[in-house]
């Protein structure tokens, strides 16, 4: 089947589902023939159309050669802002992920230009096949922020789970959901693509990067797309191509363990074997009939977590000291194989951190690697490029995006500094590190620092055009805007100091530098307030108060647990408790807490947390703040930690508290309401009767009604007040 046959088999599927009329209400007429001139002739574009808004102002025509933005029919199919016809009723039908790959093919396919064509564009910059990672993306998240366009970057972001993906078509993106199980979690894909591509320095104007650091990227190389490439003779002039694209993944951080511990009881040649390095089972292609080509998904596991086999036996090691929380070591063997869980000992934190004794292994399937472009017609004719792969852990906010927080952390005038996480927030996007040197066949380089910046397509010229106003999409994301940078470590990929040849020290990115398994990581960060990534479930609060930590991001009491709700990770929260007339709150205490364990009972769960909008997110973190600030804590974060946070809700009104609130402050809260239970801390000390419990004193209490203008305040027994924020 040709393209053209392809996008025509499109247009006749789609039409009788609401399509027909919304593309006529632009002047096209998906059912014409011939549909080839039908689809280049110019169009009256009514941009005032739902989803429409921020199609590219030049654009005039369904289809114009090599420019994407500029296609109307790609942008209608792509977008997930078209979602209703020209009268506002929903659209019946949808295009699959594949559909929409075969009419971007179809745009760079009518007018093919020879490689000469090519080098006189790139005006004698150094061309390459170079793989990419894509999104096609609502205006406000394009590189350039003035219309709807395709997002490129040379990292790609996939993420383990127990489900097979799922592509929601109207949305126009795989989302990680498990319809009727509430701790099912789809795997999610990446969309990979060979392109002819030039190399450029940095150029805030003509593509990016995205987020331009002007201090380093003018003097950074990136490889900007030029012309896509696919197969058959309509790609390139006077040539037939056949384009494919190879992966390979690794996990090797139970390898890495041993190297970096001795007299663990492994060495070589052992841990370069599996299960201390496994590249196999990680991910595949996705059928092209469904998806398209390239797209990688990795593979469905019964658990997110599992134990580790050597030679058909379960393995295990001698447990070394110190590890910072970054190996799993709860799990003792004795020498009759029986195997203890430390959790149940008093003493479970000395003993992990002495070591000394023979632990279980656990394994996770995340991973990085490289996807590499193919295409035998080019291959004497110019040089290959590959994407840094990185197969990540569930995102448990896939709606909220790491560079946008960071935007509005930025511009909130709320506070006076961005850094109100524990560590510097950041994305991967903006992280101008190598990738993992060490890979197989070392396609990566040392001087290569762009691997993980978000560029646009490069404009022929520099544009002055103003970034578009226009409402942000929530949906998940495979570009690395959405995942965390690399504080210590971070949540998808972590960084290592490496000598070069020229005896220079650099930053290079490498999977094996996270926890083994992924939970330890989470727990660690999750408890921390989100301390590392930012977008990540805060669980400062679920555990007993430690050093001058504190909730940032602020979860419900459903989504911890509380009222018989599925917690995220399946950790009970705090209970109020009455003893010898005195108040407490009782804690399961954070020793305690083993999340590879809920992950081997399959008891993570995404199903509220991954509800959370963007919006949402970012308001819970400015409530959470200025109810600090009613307290007198500010910025001080031993201040804020005498403050815990004992309960938070997004009140559903009508609420009787709510109005009694307002009744007694004389002011009614308009909007969105959100309601806190905070304490004055005590002494913390261990239950008598549960050493997995912690008991802290209660010295005063304080509600509070939060919304959008106002907030109301009960001290104690004291009536509700006005409350006035301190600055």
């Amino acid at each position: 089947m040709t393209l053209l046959e392809s996008v025509t088999q499109v247009c006749h599927r789609l039409a009788p589902g609401g399509w027909h009329s919304l593309m006529l209400a632009h002047g096209l007429d998906m059912l014409a023939e011939p549909l080839a001139a039908e689809l280049q002739r110019p169009l009256t574009i009514d941009r005032c159309l739902s989803g429409f808004a921020d199609f590219d102002p030049d654009g005039t025509c369904a289809i114009e050669a090599a420019a994407p933005s500029r296609s109307l029919l790609y942008h209608a199919l792509a977008s997930p802002q078209v979602t209703v016809d020209e009268t506002g009723t929903d659209l019946r039908l949808f295009p699959t992920a594949g559909e929409i790959e075969s009419v971007l093919n179809y745009v760079y396919s009518i007018a093919p230009p020879t490689l000469d064509q090519l080098r006189l564009t790139a005006a004698g910059a150094p061309l390459a096949v170079v793989a990419f990672a894509s999104e096609y993306r609502c205006a406000a998240d394009t590189v350039h922020g003035r219309h709807a366009d395709l997002c490129f970057s040379r990292t790609g972001i996939a993420r383990v789970g127990t489900a097979p993906a799922r592509y929601n078509a109207r949305q126009r993106c795989f989302l990680p959901f498990v319809d009727g199980d509430v701790h099912g979690i789809r795997v999610m894909p990446v969309r990979y693509s060979a392109y002819i591509a030039m190399q450029l320095r940095g150029d805030a104007q003509r593509f990016g990067p995205m987020d331009f650091q002007s201090e380093v990227d003018p003097g950074l190389d990136f490889w900007v797309p030029l012309h896509k490439l696919f197969d058959g003779a309509r790609c390139l002039a006077g040539m037939q191509l056949a384009v494919t694209l190879e992966n390979h993944q690794i996990n090797e951080k139970l390898r890495h363990i041993h190297l970096r511990h001795s007299g663990t009881g492994w060495a070589e040649p052992q841990i370069s074997q599996p299960p201390f390095v496994v590249i196999d089972d990680l991910a595949d292609w996705a059928t092209e009939e469904a998806f398209g080509a390239g797209l990688l998904l990795p593979e469905p596991k019964a658990r997110l977590v599992e134990a580790a086999r050597f030679e058909g036996r379960l393995l295990s090691f001698q447990m070394p000291a110190n590890t910072g929380g970054m190996v799993h070591g709860r799990h003792k063997v004795d020498a009759q194989g029986s195997i203890e869980d430390l959790n149940n000992r008093a003493d479970v934190e000395a003993l992990v951190r002495e070591g000394g004794y023979q632990a279980l292994h656990y394994q996770d399937a995340t991973a990085d690697g490289w996807v590499r472009p193919h295409c035998p017609a080019l291959s004497d004719l110019l040089p290959t490029v590959a994407a840094y792969s990185i197969i990540g852990p569930p995102d448990f906010y896939p709606l909220c995006s790491q560079r946008k927080l960071l935007r509005w952390v930025s511009e909130e005038p709320l506070f006076t500094s961005p850094d109100i996480w524990h560590a510097r927030l950041e994305a991967l996007s903006n992280v101008r590190y190598c990738a993992n040197l060490n890979l197989k066949d070392q396609l990566f380089s040392d001087k290569d620092r762009g691997v993980t910046a978000i560029v646009a397509c490069a404009e022929p010229r520099a544009s002055v055009l103003s970034p578009m106003p226009l409402a942000q999409i929530s949906r998940p994301s495979s570009l690395p805007d959405g995942a965390a940078g690399v504080f210590g470590p971070g949540w998808e990929v972590g960084w290592v100091r490496q000598n070069t040849s020229d005896a220079e020290w650099i930053n290079v990115l490498a999977g094996y530098q996270m926890a083994s398994p992924f939970p330890e990581d989470a727990k660690i960060c999750a408890a921390l307030g989100s301390f590392w990534p930012g977008v990540a479930p805060d669980s400062a609060r679920v555990f007993e108060p430690r050093s001058s930590l504190h909730t940032i991001i602020p979860l419900t009491d459903q989504e911890i647990g509380q009222d018989g709700a599925i917690a995220w990770d399946d950790q009970p929260g705090p209970q109020l408790i009455v003893q010898d007339n005195r108040l407490f709150a009782q804690y399961h205490a954070y020793a305690h807490a083993d999340y590879t364990q809920v992950a081997l009972d399959g008891h993570f769960s995404l199903s509220l947390t991954g509800q959370t909008s963007q919006a949402a997110y970012e308001r819970r973190v400015a409530s959470m703040h200025r109810v600090y600030r009613v307290l007198g804590a500010d910025d001080d974060n031993a201040q804020r930690n005498a403050w815990p946070l004992l309960s938070f809700l997004e009140v559903q009104q009508p609420d009787d508290e709510l109005e009694k609130a307002q009744q007694e402050a004389g002011v009614v809260l308009e909007g969105w309401v959100q309601f806190f239970s905070m304490y004055e801390r005590g002494a913390v000390s261990t239950a008598d009767d549960d050493f997995k419990l912690r008991h802290v004193e209660i010295k005063r209490q304080a509600l509070l009604f939060v919304s959008a203008d106002v907030s109301l305040l009960k001290l104690d027994a004291g009536p509700w007040q006005v409350a006035f924020e301190t600055l």
